[in-house]
């Protein structure tokens, strides 16, 4: 009886020294997919991961150089882009520290909210350039009254979200326009249809990773994209802008 005794506490412990050996430290770069309690479901370039939240990890939003903030799990939020460090095994994570940016913070509760103001300001920090950078950029042609994607603009956009995961930390911008004919408000909500229209297409591609398309927005009739040249015609008007965008600060991937 001692000898099976003693056989199985060095069978315990050998397991025990085995699963330790699996463990890996590692650093990984992922956005939250969803949050279920303490366990995160989350994607990385290697792949889907889930990330274990206990009491014990440290989650700290960063603002500049220097500008650091103790925060909690419920700032952990889908679509919010973040650094995990921890011991990894098989498909799971155990955090040791959790950091993201309060921009990519602000960015995801726009892209869950949709909030008028939270919109604005994105719109603002993005599309004019004060810390984004327009990396590329596809116009959608419509026709009258229509919402509906030709077969060249799907190829275009299919083109541009193949392309988008290649310059790291991006987010799409998807603005909807409509021509001055007609009820201003009717050409808003047709505005608003076709960005819609778009921004469904390019989550429908598999090439666009969670929490990366902005929400639609309606820019109505009369308008035009920050930097971008007035329509030459009614043609011109009926559109939707999509612009692939990444931080000025962002550092080589």
């Amino acid at each position: 009886m001692a000898k099976y005794k003693y056989g199985v506490a060095l069978l315990t412990g050998a397991l025990l020294v085995s699963a330790a050996a699996l463990a890996e430290e590692v650093k990984r770069e992922a956005v939250i997919v969803s949050r279920d309690g303490g366990n995160i479901n989350a994607q990385t370039r290697e792949g889907p991961v889930t990330v274990v939240v206990s009491p014990s990890t440290k989650i700290t939003e960063t603002s500049g150089l220097a500008k650091r903030k103790g925060r909690d799990i419920k700032s952990l939020i889908p679509g919010l882009i973040f650094t995990v460090e921890g011991d990894q095994q098989g498909n799971a994570v155990s955090a040791q520290e959790i950091t993201f940016k309060e921009r990519d913070w602000k960015t995801a509760i726009a892209t869950k909210a949709g909030t008028k103001v939270e919109l604005a300001e994105l719109r603002k920090a993005i599309i004019e350039g004060q810390e984004y950078v327009i990396q590329q950029e596809v116009t959608v042609y419509f026709a009258s009254g229509s919402a509906a994607i030709s077969a060249q603009a799907k190829s275009e956009l299919k083109a541009l979200a193949q392309a988008a995961p290649g310059y790291g930390n991006y987010r799409l911008s998807i603005l909807g326009f409509a021509d001055p004919r007609g009820n201003a408000a009717a050409n808003e909500r047709l505005s608003l249809k076709r960005a819609g229209a778009v921004s469904n297409y390019l989550r429908q591609t598999g090439h666009i990773e969670p929490g990366r398309v902005l929400s639609p927005s309606a820019m109505g009739e009369g308008t035009t994209a920050p930097g971008e040249a007035a329509p030459a015609g009614n043609d011109q008007a009926r559109r939707v802008v999509v612009r692939v965008v990444t931080p000025k600060t962002q550092l080589t991937q």
